[in-house]
């Protein structure tokens, strides 16, 4: 589970620095595909960062699994596992190469048997086999956006933060990404960062509009749609952030 309780971030000093997120309460349930969206500069990356431990709110709190990110940073990270639109791999390394050198890194001082039992599952649960001994300079995009989820399932995590995991795939790759995110999301807790309304219609159960680092809506596509009077859920999206 992840809890945004009043979460505020704000950059530089206090008084003068503005606020990238002001005041966004949350709740993302396991068993349930949990959207967050919003425009572009909206806040979504900074509230993707707090509940990855990686800064701490400024006012309010995040807590994952029940351990708040400030006071547990490092179990926090052992609890998420986190898929960027943009996956830092390293080009010159294979498939395997790489999701051995991340678990590794995961994994520091444990048996190697450890890392290939995990190295193993990931590759199943993700179907790489065909790119197994591939270089990833080699790997189309689909496969690159497989790989970065891999590498964050190394460590069976029971929770899974997306940023914007189908941007720039093909109509082919992003249909075999939702089915993978659908298959993950019925045992974990997932929260998924978008700007794309159509993947929240097809994957999410639950929603979160941010606008100028606010929420402004919470439900369903349908339930928002319904609140705003709209005839859409885009139509509801874009009168609640114009």
């Amino acid at each position: 589970m992840i809890e945004v309780d009043s979460f505020t971030k704000i950059y530089g000093m206090k008084k003068s620095g503005g606020k990238a997120v002001d005041g966004v309460s949350f709740v993302a349930r396991p068993g349930v595909i949990t959207g967050l969206l919003g425009p572009n500069g909206a806040g979504k990356t900074t509230i993707l960062k707090a509940i990855c431990a990686l800064h701490y709110p400024t006012e309010g709190a995040v807590r994952v699994m029940g351990r708040d990110v400030e006071s547990f940073p490092v179990e926090v990270r052992s609890l998420v596992g986190y898929v960027s639109e943009q996956p830092a791999l390293i080009g010159s390394l294979t498939t395997k190469e790489f999701l051995h050198y991340a678990g590794e890194l995961r994994f520091a001082g444990r048996a190697g048997a450890v890392v290939a039992d995990a190295v193993e599952r990931v590759v199943e649960e993700c179907q790489l086999q065909e790119v197994f001994h591939k270089p990833i300079s080699h790997l189309s995009k689909g496969y690159r956006q497989r790989l970065s989820f891999a590498q964050a399932l190394l460590h069976n995590p029971p929770v899974l933060v997306l940023d914007e995991p189908v941007s720039g795939l093909d109509p082919a790759q992003i249909r075999q990404m939702r089915d993978m995110i659908k298959r993950l999301g019925s045992k974990k807790t997932i929260l998924l960062s978008t700007h794309l309304m159509q993947e929240v219609e097809a994957l999410c159960q639950q929603v979160h509009i941010i606008s100028r680092g606010r929420l402004v809506a919470s439900g369903s596509a349908q339930e928002i749609a319904a609140a705003t009077g709209t005839k859409s859920f885009e139509d509801a999206f874009l009168k609640l952030t114009r």
